[in-house]
């Protein structure tokens, strides 16, 4: 295993270990897309394209969702 697969692994186990002590969903959510960048990263370096579309597909959608995440909490603090 490559040492980008093992960070990778390592920075998603994290985040869902993170989910049992309440980790914000920013957080999960940038966390999970660093994960599948990583592999992405990996995938391109093995010549794997479909992995690499898919984990890159993944990632981009779990970054979107961190983005609205910090969006939402920034509004809701705005509108107490």
């Amino acid at each position: 295993m490559s040492p980008l697969s093992r960070i990778a692994l390592v920075i998603a186990l994290a985040a869902v270990v993170g989910l049992f002590f309440d980790l914000p969903d920013r957080w999960f959510c940038g966390l999970l897309s660093l994960a599948c960048m990583l592999g992405a990263a990996d995938a391109v370096y093995r010549e794997l394209t479909v992995w690499a579309v898919a984990f890159l597909t993944t990632g981009v959608m779990l970054a979107g969702a961190a983005v609205h995440a910090v969006y939402a909490d920034a509004r809701g603090r705005r509108q107490r």
